[in-house]
């Protein structure tokens, strides 16, 4: 009889943890989602989507967030980071040149960023 009980305690803490598993799943699909959707806007808004050659979401560990690396077909020596500001659908955007291995702080060397 003991042992019908410990299966059937066993059955629901592996139950338990599956649904906590998928709620956890969940609310990263969700947020990641959210991000794309907030961020595909900008580049719509901007008029940028026909100009893109390469795009992807990725997750930042540090900050919590998920931002998009974007490579222009213009400047595809450079690549940009498309960050949600923290709490906000504010958008800013952080330019990188791949070949020096630096940030781009000219507008000259690197179009698409922030002012």
């Amino acid at each position: 009889m003991a042992i019908f009980k410990l299966r059937y305690l066993l059955i629901f803490i592996l139950l338990a943890l599956l649904v906590v598993v998928g709620v956890i799943l969940m609310g990263f699909f969700t947020k990641k989602k959210e991000a794309t959707e907030i961020i595909d806007s900008y580049i719509v808004e901007k008029g940028y989507e026909n100009h893109i050659q390469e795009k992807e979401i990725l997750y930042d560990w540090k900050q919590g967030t998920y931002y998009a690396k974007v490579i222009f077909e213009d400047e595809p020596e450079n690549y940009y980071e498309i960050y949600l500001e923290n709490n906000s659908n504010n958008v800013y955007v952080i330019g990188y040149n791949d070949q020096k291995g630096e940030e781009i702080t000219n507008k000259k060397e690197g179009k698409y960023i922030d002012n």
